[in-house]
Order: structure tokens, then sequence, then C-alpha cells
């Protein structure tokens, strides 16, 4: 359950949205779609068997009206004063004439109840000495055809009864149905004068077996096993006939047949030994309820999608704008800050996007003061390291002047103090920190100039810098340390005091090389580790006020042999601009 819990937890917004539908919505709908399927199985398979119900009864009526109305015709041959007198005399009482007359009378009276009965025929079954008979006549046939038959057994069984029994008609066995029975001497009713027989053709009962229902089985069997009709071929019948028939079922009743599943229902017609037969295979039952249960499980399945994706559409216009709005503010924390659409929308993710889009503005309000506060506190930096160096250089040159007033040297004091003048005219620089390369070589001019009056010729100076990297910004006073160093530590150190020093610069790669060479003394691998830790040479001030203002880490490199001399050189990326306008950048 924890586990569930947690994966619900992390879970996408839009997961859940789609996972409380289906909890909340299509997953009660099934259920009350599955009792529904088995509530209407159930009602309509009721109803059905109601119908079928109904069915029955209707073809039970009317073949007992067709049947009982052959019975009842058979019974007025049998009572009438027609028949009887005439097939109990004796042939030798009266000539051929006389019996064709008599014959005939009976004929006409058969004809005349034959025309109000449909597709039937009466025949008489009698003794074979009258003139009349003949194995193939339409009336009159001899009592010996029947003595080997199995309807006449049955007849003689039931003592000469009415019985509907199967009667060859055509030559074909069973091509008629027909209800038989015996005529007696009225003068003693245990002698039998003959057979009287009623046929019907079997299409007429056929025509009353109309099945109510695809699949339903219907039949007319005597109660010896005869089938007398059937709406299926014999062959066909003999799969679902019942074993045993109830003389009346009420209603269809559930059986096996053949190891089917059926219904059946079977009921003796009254007054007769012909029984009725439904039987009807459960399946085809319920086809009908499969197919609307199925129609049901498709409307299901079609209000299910519908509502997946309308609540999908839905869900994705509330998600989609949350996922925007979180990618928004994953582009924040990269530094990428920006503004999202509004729209029209004022829901409540509409009204988060507009408080979003208040703090983006809020957030660069904030940023630009916290940029111009850390322009101000860096260049408050970079002025505080800059003034730790003019200091330095003023107390050396105005030691310089003392000395050369000293030796009453009046004439190189006055061009010491015009190159101090000019040297802080440059380093002024209408309070810039940041100026071009070439005002920082002309300062270096102005420097050299005081230090080769102070050293009486003894230090000369060469500049030799590419044209094209004069107008890059540099921060102001960052050569002339160089120089001090390459003077002070450098020639000084040597024996005669004389020495080169020469200032270079050029472009490579896209960066700017600026290097102060001199032919001093040269360092030792110890002596260029104790230079960049002795505060008096201020290497750690310079690379500290590069970092400043190019934003990176610009390391001063030190290439130095003992007795040979040492290069310092400083490798800084293009920085152009209009120098009055330039106060500091990072």
């Amino acid at each position: 359950m924890e586990k569930i819990r947690e994966w619900f937890r992390n879970a996408s917004l839009r997961g859940k949205i789609l996972l409380l539908i289906v909890l909340g919505g299509i997953l009660p709908l099934g259920m009350v779609m599955v009792i529904s399927f088995f509530i209407v199985r159930a009602q309509t398979e009721e109803r059905l068997i109601y119908a079928l119900n109904q069915g029955y009864s209707q073809v039970y009526q009317a073949v007992g009206d067709k049947l009982s109305r052959l019975h009842n015709i058979s019974t007025l041959f049998a009572v009438n004063d027609i028949t009887s007198p005439v097939f109990r005399f004796d042939d030798k009482e009266m000539d051929v004439a006389e019996q064709l007359m008599l014959f005939e009378n009976i004929n006409s009276y058969a004809y005349g109840l034959e025309m109000t009965m449909d597709s039937s025929n009466i025949i008489f079954y009698i003794e074979d000495n009258y003139s009349v008979v003949n194995t193939q006549s339409n009336r009159y046939r001899p009592l010996t055809d029947a003595y080997g038959a199995q309807w006449y057994r049955s007849l003689q069984e039931n003592n000469g009864r009415p019985l509907w029994v199967l009667l060859d008609g055509s030559g074909k066995n069973g091509s008629y149905a027909a209800i038989a029975r015996e005529l007696w001497n009225p003068d003693d009713y245990s002698q039998t004068i003959g057979i009287l027989a009623i046929m019907m053709e079997q299409k007429n009962l056929v025509n009353m077996l109309q099945n109510s229902y695809e699949g339903q089985v219907l039949y007319l069997e005597t109660a010896d096993g005869a089938l007398l009709a059937s709406n299926l071929p014999e062959g066909e019948l003999s799969r679902l006939s019942i074993p045993e028939r109830n003389v009346d079922d009420r209603e269809f009743r559930s059986i096996m047949l053949d190891g089917i599943s059926c219904y059946a229902r079977s009921c003796r017609i009254d007054g007769s030994n012909v029984y009725l037969v439904s039987v009807i295979p459960k399946q085809d039952v319920r086809k009908s309820i499969n197919v609307l249960n199925g129609n049901m499980g498709l409307m299901f399945v079609g209000v299910s999608l519908m509502m997946l994706v309308v609540m999908a559409t839905m869900a994705k216009s509330i998600t989609g704008r949350l996922k925007l709005l979180k990618e928004q503010m994953l582009l924040i924390q990269k530094g990428n800050i920006c503004k999202m659409e509004e729209g029209s929308s004022r829901d409540e993710i509409g009204q988060l996007i507009g408080n979003y889009n208040v703090m983006v503005d809020r957030v660069e309000e904030l940023l630009k003061e916290q940029y111009t506060l850390g322009q101000e506190k860096v260049q408050a930096e970079l002025r505080a390291l800059q003034s730790q160096i003019n200091p330095h250089f003023l107390y050396n040159t105005l030691d310089m002047i003392n000395w050369m007033s000293q030796k009453r040297e009046s004439e190189n004091i006055r061009s010491v103090v015009q190159a101090m003048s000019r040297f802080y005219r440059l380093t002024l620089s209408k309070g810039k920190d940041i100026v071009p390369i070439r005002d920082e070589v002309e300062m270096c001019e102005a420097y050299m100039e005081i230090q080769k009056r102070r050293y009486k010729g003894r230090i000369c100076y060469e500049v030799e810098v590419d044209e094209d990297v004069l107008d890059s910004l540099i921060p102001k006073i960052t050569l002339q340390p160089f120089l001090e160093n390459a003077i002070i530590h450098g020639i000084n150190e040597k024996a005669d005091g004389r020495g080169m020093v020469i200032l270079n610069g050029w472009m490579e790669d896209g960066r700017i090389t600026l290097s102060v060479t001199d032919d001093g003394e040269g360092m030792t691998q110890e002596d260029k580790a104790k230079s960049r830790q002795g505060s008096h040479y201020g290497l750690l001030n310079i690379e500290h006020r590069l970092k400043l203002f190019f934003g990176e880490c610009i390391p001063v490199q030190i290439e130095s042999s003992p007795g040979i001399g040492t290069c310092v050189i400083i490798n800084i990326p293009i920085r152009t601009g209009i120098e009055e306008a330039v106060e500091y950048e990072v």
C-alpha cells in the first residue's frame, strides 16, 4: 500500500487526473454496466421465454382446432345413416348397379365434406368383395391393405377408437397424416364393417408449425412416436427430439439434448393421441441477448473512450500550461529569465501565470539592482587596489627628486617634475580606471623618462607594441609596476647597473599579449616564488585588478634566467569601446 501511495504522489498531474477519471467515473460505470448486463440478460431471457410460450399456445390452438375438426367429421361418418347400411349389406343381395348407386351417395356426401376441408381426403377401407374397391382408389380401398400396416396395429391396440396415424397416400410412407377409426355394425358393435381414414397432407400441418423464434423446432408426433409434421427435415429433427414428453407442460423447461442445453415444451392436444413438441437451444435464445449485451458493451466502451478523450483534452489544457510554467522555471535556473504569454484564460492557472510574470518583472528589477551594486562594489575595490600603487610610485619619485635636490640637479629635477606631471595627468584619466593600451603605453613612456633621468642614462627603453592592440582597454597602471620591477630588481642588481627594458605588445589567437623584458641579473626559481609573496612587486595586486576587469583569472607569467634577464608576460582578452564612456566592465 505504501508503494502505491508513493507512486501516486510521484505520478504526473495529468496521470492523476486520468486515474481519478477511471476510478471515479469509468470503473463505477463499468460495475453498473456489468450488473445491468446480468439484469437485462435475465429479464430479456424471461421475456423471450414468455414470447415462446405465447407462440407455442397459438400453434397449439391452431393445430388443435384443425385436428378437432377432422375428428368431428370422422364422427359424423361413424354415426350417419348413409355409410353403415351400405357397408354391412351382402353383395349377393343386390346387383352391381344398385351397389354403384349407393356408393355414389356416400361418395357425394364425402366429397361435400372434403370441400369444407383444406387438402383433405376421405378414404374407406372395406371388404374386398365390393365392386368399387380398388387398391389405387382415392375413396374405397381393400381392407386387407391395412392389415399389415403399423398404423392398423396401433388402431387395433386402441380398440378401433379414433387415432391419428401416418398413411401411405402416394406411395411414400408418412406423406399423409390421418385420423383413422373403425366403423362398426350398428346391429352388432363387435363386428367391424370398415375403417374410415380422413387424410391430410403434411404440408398443411407444417404450415401451421411456424417457429416464432430463430432456431426453434416444432413438430407433431403421435403417442407411439410417429412423426406427423415438423418444421425441420426429419434427419435434423431426430437430433433434438426430447426423450420423454409431458402430457401438459405449462411452460418451457430446461433439458439437455446430446450435450446441448435447451428449452423444451410438449403437450398432448385435447382429445387426440398427438403431441405438440417445441425445442430451442438456449444458445439461440441467448443470441439476441448476447447481441444486446454486446451493443451495450460497445456503447460503454464508446462512452468511456469519449470520456477519456474529453477529459484528456481538458487535463492537457491544465497540465500543458503547468508544464510550460515548469519548463520556464527551469530556464530561470539556467539564467534565462523571460515572461510567459498569459493568453485570455483567467482561471487559477492563468492567474498563476500572471503572478509568475509579475515575479519575473520583480526578479529582473532585483537583478538590475544587484548588477548595479556589484558594479559599484567591484569598481570601488578596483580603485582601492589602484590607490595602493599610486602612493608607492609617488614615494619612489619624490625620493628620487629629493636625491636630485641634494645633488643640486635642477635641470633634471625640472625634467622629472614635468615627466611626473605628465604621468599623473595620464593616471588621472579624467577619473577613469579603465584606459586604452595606447594611454598605458604613453604613461609608461613618462615613467621611463623619469627613470632615465634618475639613473643618468644607464637604462635604455624601447616600445614595440603593434598598432592593432592600442585601442583595446586595460586597467590603468598595469604595465608600470613591471617596468619598475625590471629596473629595481633586474638592472640595478647588475654590477654596472646598465641595461635595456623593452615593452612588447601583439595580437595572437584573438587575444593580446603584453610583455616587459629586461636584461638584468635574472632570477632563480626560488626568487620567482618569493617575488609573488613580496608586496614590493605588486604582482598579486595586478592579477586581482585584471580578474575584476576581465572576469577571468589572468596570471602574471615570469620567465627568467640568472645572468640573462627576465620577461614578465600577461595575456588578456580584447576589450574595446569609447574611452570616455568606459568606467568599469566585467
